[in-house]
């Protein structure tokens, strides 16, 4: 599950649909989710599942982040998986926490495997002091669990300095002593359209995918230890400008989260599916609304107090709800339309397209 705690952030990303950090928005109802009802309703109902993610806005500006981690770090069962998206710049207090829940001490000692997800931005959204204390956050991290940390990119133009970030965030693996031989990885996502709100942030056209894809290939010849993960949809079209030479860095991709991407030549005699990931953990907001993903957030697909459990069968019963929205409401749009890929190997990228 992915529990979004707030809609308010400290940063003011092009690409993001985030409400300014400020006391009226923290305040605001359904801006921030109620600590009553995240103990009373919400973690009862989600306790037994196997992932969650913390999400915002920037979560760990909510007034009872500390409270919200360590009740459910004591809840949750062993071997499941808990997460915390963040751009970084977060409370001193909220650091420790963090950094003590990483180490020995923490999720390890209660059998939970837990991670940060930095989200590394480019120099036109974050300043240059602000950029520097992510840098030593993401230091802290990997200085007391080298496994704990993992940077995050959000892919809007294929003007942004995308190398830049990448090199940024390759020196910091470089100066912490990453093993020759071993690889990271970057979770790259691209700045989907968010249905209803367009007008409000930065998307990376579909036409501009191939462009990005050929941006993405040179990096990985640059930084031979650096591989890319796609949460989501993993868009083919990413690859349409790859040369024959060039084949051996696909499995440096990986789609779905953690399955690589197959050799390029065999795709025409395997069923793949690079599209939309319909087992993807399902979002909740602030006031219990579930939804597929934030590019859908305003077509609700239930609310946790309409689940005993919010469990595997619950979650299948509103993705069944939302593919059926996303296949019959709408057609694909150009360029995917005439795509070779489309509904071969692609479902459009991301269904927000087709809706805009």
């Amino acid at each position: 599950m992915n529990l979004i705690l707030n809609s308010y952030c400290n940063l003011k990303c092009n690409y993001c649909f985030a409400d300014e950090y400020m006391e009226e928005n923290v305040k605001t109802p359904g801006k921030s989710m109620d600590y009553e009802f995240f103990i009373g309703e919400m973690l009862p109902r989600v306790k037994n599942v196997t992932l969650i993610n913390f999400m915002g806005g920037e979560p760990t500006l909510h007034p009872r982040f500390n409270d919200i981690l360590s009740s459910t770090l004591e809840t949750m069962q062993p071997f499941a998986y808990l997460g915390v998206f963040t751009n970084g710049l977060m409370p001193d207090k909220t650091l420790d926490l963090l950094l003590k829940t990483v180490g020995p001490e923490g999720s390890i000692q209660r059998q939970i495997q837990f991670s940060i997800l930095l989200n590394w931005q480019t120099k036109e959204n974050i300043s240059e002091r602000n950029h520097q204390r992510c840098r030593e956050v993401a230091e802290a991290f990997l200085g007391e669990n080298a496994n704990s940390l993992m940077f995050s990119l959000n892919l809007y133009s294929v003007e942004q300095d995308l190398e830049t970030q990448c090199r940024e965030i390759d020196a910091i693996y470089q100066d912490m002593g990453l093993p020759e031989g071993q690889s990271y990885k970057i979770r790259v996502s691209p700045a989907f359209p968010i249905v209803g709100e367009q007008e409000n942030n930065v998307t990376l056209p579909i036409k501009d995918f191939p462009r990005m894809g050929r941006k993405m290939v040179d990096l990985l010849k640059e930084f031979p230890q650096l591989t890319f993960r796609f949460d989501c949809s993993f868009p083919p079209c990413l690859l349409d400008s790859i040369n024959e030479e060039e084949f051996p860095l696909v499995e440096r991709f990986f789609y779905h989260a953690n399955q690589p991407v197959p050799d390029i030549t065999k795709w025409k005699d395997q069923d793949l599916n690079f599209g939309c990931s319909d087992d993807s953990p399902m979002d909740i907001g602030p006031t219990g609304d579930c939804f597929n993903c934030f590019p859908f957030h305003d077509f609700k697909l239930g609310n946790v107090q309409d689940f005993k459990e919010v469990n595997d069968i619950a979650v299948k019963k509103m993705h069944t709800k939302f593919l059926g929205h996303v296949f019959e409401d709408t057609q694909a749009k150009e360029p995917c339309k005439s795509c070779p890929h489309y509904m071969v190997t692609c479902t459009s990228g991301c269904f927000a397209y087709n809706f805009v």
